[in-house]
C-alpha cells in the first residue's frame, strides 16, 4: 500500500524518468548523441522542476490546523490524520457532547472554542463542516433549504471573516472541502448542490484576492464516502419534515413515488459509529491540498467511474447529458399517470400567490 501510494505521488516524474531513459538507449543504439544530450538535458530539467514544486511542507505541533465539521466521516478523519502529520489540530463539531467529539479528545484534539496561543502559527483553516439533505427541490422545506445555505455557504464564510486576521498573520493556507455536485448539480440534491457551486465560485474569487497576500486558496473535493459518515443519518426524519409540509395536492401527485424514494434511501440513512475513512487516497489527495509549497487549485479524489461520467457531461449535448445523469444517479423512476380528478386543495395552508407576495414584500424590505 506505501509502495502504491509513493508510485500514485510520484507518477510523473517516473513517467518522464521512463520515457527519457528509453530515450536514451535508442539515441545510444543509433549513436545520435545530439537527441541523447537532448533527452539528457530534458530529463534533467523535469527532475529539477518535479524537486521545486513538488516539495511539501512539514508540521510540527506549533502549527495549529483548524477544521470544520468532525463530528463523523471525512471531517473526523481528517482531524485524525492531521494530528498524525504532527499538527496541533482544533476540531469543530456540531454537537460537544457527541460520540465524535468525545473520540476526538480522548485523542489529544481540542475540540471547539477556537483557542489559539499567541506562541503557535495557524497553518490551515479546513473548511469542511456541511450538510446534505436529498429529496426533490419541490419536496424540501423551507428550513431544510435554509439549513443548507447556512452551514455550507454562509457558516463558511462566516468562520473564514472572522479568522481573518490571523490567517493574514501567519499567510494560512485555506482549503474548501467541494463536492462534484458543484460543477456537475445532480438531481434530488438541487439545494446542496447550489450551495457547493456557490463555494466554488466564491473560493475562486477569494483565491486571487488573498494570493497577493501569500494566502493560498485550495478546494478539495474527496469524492464519496456517505456510508462512512453520518451526513445523512437525519434524511428519514427530514422525509417527514417533507411529507408534512406537503399540501394534500402534493401529496397526491407523487404518491406512491414518494415512497418509493423514501424507501429508496433507507440503507444510507444510519448512524455510524466515527471512524476514519477507509478510502487512502483521500489522505495522499488531502496531503496536497494541506502542504503543496506550490499546491493546485484544486485537488480531486475521484474514482474512474466519476471521471469517466463527468467529461461525458461536459461534451455532449444537454439532453443526452440528462440521460447521463439519470443513469449516473439511478434514482427511482417516475411512472406517468393519468390525473382525471381535480386535486383536492388544502385549506390548512396558505394560497400560493398569498405567500408568493409575502416573500417578494420582504425582499423589497430588505433590500
Amino acid at each position: 500500500m506505501a509502495l502504491s501510494a509513493w508510485a500514485r505521488k510520484h507518477s510523473m516524474i517516473l513517467t518522464v524518468g521512463v520515457s527519457s531513459a528509453a530515450g536514451l538507449l535508442y539515441s545510444c543504439y543509433t549513436t545520435n548523441k545530439r537527441l541523447a544530450t537532448l533527452i539528457s538535458l530534458c530529463s534533467f530539467g523535469s527532475a529539477c522542476l518535479h524537486k521545486r514544486y513538488g516539495s511539501r511542507h512539514m508540521l510540527d505541533t506549533n502549527q495549529v490546523v483548524i477544521i470544520t465539521g468532525c463530528d463523523s466521516g471525512l471531517g473526523y478523519s481528517l482531524a485524525l490524520h492531521c494530528q498524525f502529520l504532527g499538527a496541533t489540530v482544533i476540531a469543530s463539531v456540531l454537537d460537544n457532547t457527541g460520540q465524535g467529539a468525545e473520540l476526538l479528545k480522548e485523542k489529544g484534539i481540542v475540540v471547539l472554542p477556537l483557542d489559539i496561543t499567541n506562541d503557535k502559527t495557524l497553518k490551515a483553516l479546513v473548511n469542511n463542516a456541511g450538510v446534505m439533505i436529498f429529496g426533490e427541490f419541490e419536496w424540501q422545506t423551507k428550513d431544510q433549504v435554509k439549513h443548507q445555505l447556512e452551514v455550507n455557504l454562509l457558516g463558511t464564510m462566516k468562520i473564514t471573516h472572522q479568522l481573518m486576521p490571523l490567517i493574514r498573520k501567519d499567510s494560512t493556507r485555506i482549503v474548501v472541502v467541494s463536492s462534484h455536485c458543484a460543477s456537475e448539480p445532480l438531481p434530488g440534491v438541487a439545494a446542496y448542490s447550489a450551495t457547493k457551486a456557490a463555494i466554488n465560485a466564491w473560493a475562486t474569487a477569494i483565491r486571487v484576492e488573498l494570493k497577493k497576500y501569500g494566502i493560498d486558496v485550495v478546494t478539495f473535493v474527496p469524492g464519496s464516502f456517505t456510508q462512512e459518515s453520518n451526513i445523512l443519518a437525519n434524511q428519514p426524519e427530514r422525509f417527514d419534515a417533507m411529507k408534512e409540509s406537503m399540501t394534500l395536492d402534493a401529496r397526491y401527485f407523487y404518491r406512491d413515488y414518494f415512497d418509493r424514494y423514501v424507501k429508496y434511501f433507507e440503507p444510507l440513512a444510519r448512524k455510524v459509529t466515527p471512524k476514519p475513512v477507509e478510502n487512502p487516497r483521500i489522505y495522499e489527495k488531502f496531503e496536497g491540498a494541506l502542504l503543496d509549497n506550490y499546491p493546485s487549485s484544486v485537488y480531486k479524489c475521484e474514482p474512474w467511474r466519476y471521471c469517466f461520467y463527468y467529461t461525458l457531461f461536459k461534451i455532449t449535448p444537454y439532453y443526452i447529458r440528462d440521460r447521463l445523469t439519470e443513469s449516473f444517479v439511478k434514482l427511482p423512476s417516475w411512472k406517468e399517470r393519468d390525473i382525471d380528478e381535480r386535486f383536492e386543495i388544502d385549506s390548512s395552508k396558505k394560497p400560493i400567490f398569498e405567500e408568493l407576495a409575502k416573500d417578494f414584500s420582504l425582499l423589497e424590505k430588505g433590500l
